[in-house]
């Protein structure tokens, strides 16, 4: 994907949460594989940054589901 994305100035968007720096009971595993996928974003935007190739990631925030309600989230 590098070759394609230097010949078009391609950009990297990586999907974390704003749960990456919060620490929510019974969330873990979650939480540290958003924290994960931050850290990857920072490590590609350092290593493809100087081709021309930007990575990014989008952390939203809370949005009110079943999942939230399964773990007594409100």
């Amino acid at each position: 994907a590098v070759p394609h994305l230097e010949k078009t100035k391609g950009n990297v968007i990586i999907i974390s949460s704003n749960l990456s720096t919060l620490i929510i009971p019974l969330l873990t595993v979650y939480s540290v594989t958003k924290a994960a996928l931050d850290h990857l974003t920072r490590c590609l935007a350092v290593d493809l940054g100087s081709k021309g190739i930007r990575v990014n990631s989008v952390n939203p925030g809370y949005v009110k589901t079943n999942i939230g309600r399964d773990f007594g989230v409100d």
